[in-house]
């Protein structure tokens, strides 16, 4: 009897904990819906505005500022999730200050370093005064993303989607249209747009940490603490992770501009930015997951873990392969709406290549998160390690011949390595996979009624292609609508 009543116990905690995440997950998915169109918005006026270079010029920069930030942060944000927690969980929200001075302060130092580095290596680029420009608002972003980690780890995604997902999204659109409107859009003013947002976001961010943090101060009589061995034990491996990681999404962008031109590197940004919207998706969930993943191995809850990781991929795919199969369906469509510089064979090989890789991604769900917060950072570094490896090695074999579709090859071998080896590890070491039921019916509904039925109506003509994919989302949205209690 007292067994049944421990397992009626834990089913209910497993059932809290996704009911949990799906209210922090539609928090998330609202602000990522948002901030993915945002994105692609961003890449559609800076194409539409510019010419190919300029606009080149303008993806280029972005890429290195959001390299060189994730180089800065030093991994703190997965870090600040992971501890905060883990100490908010097991009771012990007055150590929670020590992990916030073990994150923060190092990662404002490296990233002001790293602003002087972009600024004395600025005249080494293509566009020294867009690397300049980028450089004096660096800080504000590695700031911006650790304080809004810190928010997450006390299972606060409001904060998120708030400060960074609505309002810096809104600010940069705003921005960027004004000028496009005023018919001033260069590289430069249109960089400038894009980065400002940044700082305001950063005080709002360390605004609202401060208020939460204020609610939770140590007992002097009483210290608790997490010592710098123990954070950075887990956290250093995660940051150079987190910097192969974004250099998988956005190292190929640099150097195709390296290697084959800005122009190229325009065509190959345009090409691609359909992945935004997936990567949008699986972001959301995986903040919402993260915390309560890290919570349920600490607690040694291996099924709740099991089912977060689970229902998080079965919602991915529902996500995301729609959206994937169409893009793949009418790439002329898609590409057209960046312009007639965009539409060609190069650029609808590369988004042709994309499509299947990062449909097995989202399979896959969020094996990243899953990897780390069982605490195997350094397993992560090392998949993810190889993973670069395999891109720059393609990147530097292919572009010069194949231009922009030798890298979407490279990119896309990459995206297969990152997220099969997670896989096994994770699967082999702690049982943990994403295939339950829910995924399997996402998985084959998905395939059928935005693939094969279109794939079918093909031979008819792109309207009866058309029709197909929007009598598809149609009956997806009613089964989402309808089965709504049980995703």
């Amino acid at each position: 009897m007292a067994a049944l009543t421990a397992t009626a116990v834990a089913d209910e905690a497993g059932r809290e904990e996704l009911r949990g995440t799906a209210r922090g997950g539609l928090v998330n998915l609202a602000g990522a819906a948002v901030s993915g169109l945002g994105g692609l918005a961003v890449t559609w006026l800076a194409a539409v505005a510019m010419s190919p270079a300029e606009a080149g010029a303008f993806f280029a920069a972005t890429s290195v500022f959001l390299l060189a930030g994730a180089t800065a942060r030093l991994g703190t944000p997965t870090g600040l999730v992971y501890w905060v927690a883990r100490l908010h969980k097991s009771g012990r929200d007055g150590a929670v200050g020590s992990v916030l001075r073990l994150g923060l302060w190092p990662a404002a130092i490296a990233s002001m370093a790293a602003a002087l580095a972009l600024l004395l290596t600025a005249p080494m680029f293509a566009r020294p005064d867009l690397v300049r420009l980028i450089a004096l608002f660096l800080p504000a972003s590695v700031a911006l993303e650790a304080l809004l980690a810190a928010t997450r780890g006390y299972r606060l995604m409001g904060p998120t989607v708030m400060i960074d997902k609505l309002g810096r999204t809104a600010a940069q659109l705003i921005g960027l249209a004004a000028i496009a409107l005023a018919g001033t859009a260069s590289a430069l003013t249109i960089t400038f747009a894009w980065v400002l947002p940044y700082l305001p976001a950063a005080f709002a961010a360390g605004w609202y940490l401060l208020r939460r943090h204020r609610r939770s101060r140590p007992d002097p009589g009483f210290p608790d603490r997490v010592s710098a061995r123990a954070f950075w034990g887990f956290t250093a491996p995660r940051a150079a992770a987190g910097v192969a990681q974004l250099g998988l999404q956005r190292l190929d962008i640099i150097m195709v501009a390296a290697l084959a031109g800005l122009g190229p590197a325009a065509v190959y940004t345009v090409a691609t930015r359909f992945v935004i919207v997936g990567q949008m998706a699986s972001g959301a969930v995986g903040q919402s997951v993260q915390p309560r993943a890290a919570a349920a191995m600490a607690a040694g809850e291996p099924a709740s873990a099991r089912a977060l990781y689970q229902a998080s991929t079965a919602w991915i795919v529902a996500l995301t392969w729609p959206v994937y199969l169409a893009v793949g369906l009418l790439a002329d469509w898609y590409l057209r709406l960046f312009g007639q510089d965009y539409v060609g064979g190069d650029a609808r090989l590369v988004v042709w290549i994309l499509v299947p890789a990062m449909m097995l991604s989202s399979a896959c769900g969020v094996v990243d998160s899953m990897l780390a917060m069982a605490g195997k950072t350094s397993w992560q570094l090392i998949d993810v390690s190889i993973s670069l490896v395999v891109n720059i090695g393609l990147n530097l074999a292919l572009i010069p011949s194949m231009g922009v579709v030798g890298a979407a090859i490279a990119w896309s071998a990459a995206v297969l390595v990152n997220n099969l080896v997670p896989l096994a590890q994770l699967w082999r070491t702690f049982g943990l996979h994403p295939f339950g039921a829910l995924t399997r019916r996402a998985l084959l509904a998905a395939g059928l009624g935005f693939g094969v039925l279109p794939l079918a109506a093909m031979p008819l003509g792109p309207l009866w292609t058309s029709a197909a994919l929007a009598a598809a989302g149609l009956a997806w949205g009613v089964a989402l609508l309808r089965y709504r209690t049980r995703i």
